[in-house]
């Protein structure tokens, strides 16, 4: 099953009292346009007979495979670009969808700040664009912005309960500023602006490493791996198919409607069932375990939808089982991505300080990569190759407490023998001296292997006589990553160590290095494997 199959049907749908031979082709600019959503309302408006223009970063997973298919047609445009930093289109535009900030925890946790910049400074580029074309925007608002509700369903009068200190509030407060910004260019310039609060969404077209709930499932429990519950299983949400979304947002796009309108399925459903269905429905013999809740995780999420029931006539049509099902025939189509990630690490399994047992914990949430650490023997009997769950453990050196000092070299031929039949695009050093200098020797022969080094907070106010000794090294292992993750940023701001360095950190929460590795590590596979040919 492709993206969008059956889009002629709810094209009919939107357009029914529309005579499609007397209907005026328009000229559609959908930024992130190349993501899930995007795309399908590329598809559709290419079916109508439109132009459409898609801008995006591709900051995002996988976002090439959904535009490759549209990059020959002759009424499609791709410009890579972001909407931050301005936007500049010649000819009229009619319409623009603004898709471009991307609704997965995992994506716009890995640059918050600049997810709050496509949410208020994107957004004023796009609605100038708007007001100086003519044009009507519709801004794809979120169910995020009522944050942890306090009442279920959520009405559009609900004006929600948003941390607006928490990790997610750089996208339910973007989001929010964002409706502010669309309603007061209505207010201020006449600008015609439509507002849509998308619940959850799901299907073909989705990222399987996009960090979201259906889209984990799905992958996880088709390679018979366990499925991940966060907290115990019994918050809600409510889930609508790609097709029902799309629908509504063209009914919407085409309406009078000027106040937000709240597009979701009203059925809620518990974390754990759903983790069941998906078990059930694909057949597959994998385990449902419970981890530790998400920060700010809303308890319930439920759309009341009776506003667009009453102005735009539309209600969700696909049920979940239905969506599912269709979901995972999608899924089933898609190659495995070889994911590999090379680690340095000085001792590991069964010698595990702090660091080393972060590892061993990410790993567990990250089921679908294989982790290659290379490491030292440090006791004679240690098997010199150990396999533990998705970890192969590579031990370099002579069995002695002194082989940290030969694994710069032992352990840097040791991954250029690894590299030779699997291709690391991302080498991870776990702190930054010896195994730091591991993966510079590596880099030497793969330059272009993308290098993230962790540091702990003895390292980076290190006091004693080793500082002065270490310094010099340290100072080449950061500036060879191309990513530092810090455990204390507080502590970071003030080292001399990291001075002029761009680090990455949230004060003891594991989840945003988990992110954060994911999320680079897919970023390069949408990078090096789906680049994109086509005009720009």
């Amino acid at each position: 099953m492709t993206p969008n199959q059956g889009s002629l049907f709810l094209l009919r749908d939107v357009l029914y009292s529309v005579d499609m031979n007397a209907r005026t082709p328009q000229t559609i600019f959908i930024p992130g346009g190349a993501g899930f959503l995007g795309s399908h309302l590329v598809r559709a408006h290419l079916e109508l007979g439109d132009k459409v223009i898609v801008m995006d970063n591709l900051q995002t997973t996988w976002k090439p495979r959904n535009v490759e298919p549209f990059l020959k047609h002759p009424r499609f445009q791709f410009i890579e670009g972001d909407i931050v930093d301005g936007i500049s289109i010649r000819g009229p535009i009619d319409r623009i969808y603004n898709c471009a900030c991307s609704g997965s925890y995992t994506s716009y946790q890995y640059d918050p700040v600049h997810t709050v910049k496509t949410n208020t400074i994107g957004v004023i580029h796009l609605l100038e664009l708007a007001r100086a074309k003519g044009a009507r925007l519709l801004q794809t608002s979120t169910s995020e912005i009522y944050g942890d509700p306090e009442i279920t369903p959520q009405p559009e009068s609900y004006r929600g309960n948003v941390n607006t200190l928490g990790p997610r509030a750089c996208y339910d407060e973007g989001k929010r500023v964002a409706e502010t910004l669309c309603m007061d260019y209505y207010r201020e310039y006449g600008t015609e602006v439509r507002i849509a609060r998308i619940f959850n969404t799901y299907g073909p077209g989705m990222d399987p490493n996009d960090g979201r709930a259906v889209s984990n499932f799905i992958w996880r429990a088709i390679r018979g791996e366990t499925l991940t519950v966060y907290g115990d299983g019994k918050q809600t949400r409510s889930f609508q198919y790609v097709d029902d979304l799309i629908r509504g947002l063209m009914q919407l796009m085409e309406s009078s409607v000027t106040v937000p309108v709240n597009l979701g399925n009203p059925g809620e459903v518990t974390m754990i069932d759903l983790a069941q269905q998906v078990v059930g429905l694909t057949q597959s013999a994998s385990l449902i375990q419970n981890g530790p809740s998400a920060t700010d995780d809303p308890k319930r999420r439920s759309p009341d939808i009776s506003r667009a029931k009453e102005l735009l006539g539309w209600e969700p049509r696909i049920s979940l089982h239905e969506g599912l099902e269709r979901t995972i025939a999608y899924f089933r189509t898609l190659p495995s991505p070889d994911a590999h990630i090379l680690v340095f690490a000085t001792t590991y399994h069964p010698d595990m300080g702090p660091a080393e047992e972060a590892l061993r914990l990410l790993t567990q949430d990250m089921p679908e990569t294989t982790f290659h650490v290379v490491t030292t023997r440090n006791r004679p009997h240690a098997p010199r190759t150990e396999v533990v769950g998705n970890v192969v453990i590579h031990r370099v050196g002579l069995g002695l407490r002194w082989d940290k000092f030969l694994l710069p070299i032992l352990g840097a031929v040791q991954a250029i023998r690894l590299a030779r039949s699997r291709e690391f695009r991302f080498a991870w050093s776990i702190l930054g001296s010896y195994s730091g200098l591991t993966a510079v020797c590596f880099r030497l022969f793969y330059p272009d292997t993308h290098m993230l080094v962790t540091l702990d907070d003895k390292e980076v106010l290190r006091t004693s006589w080793k500082k002065h000794l270490l310094m010099p090294l340290y100072r080449l292992v950061v500036r060879q990553a191309g990513t530092v993750y810090v455990s204390n940023m507080a502590l970071a701001h003030g080292s001399q160590l990291l001075s002029g360095v761009t680090t990455q950190g949230e004060p003891g929460d594991r989840k945003a290095l988990i992110n954060k590795v994911r999320f680079t590590f897919s970023a390069l596979l949408n990078a090096q494997e789906h680049k994109l040919h086509g005009p720009k």
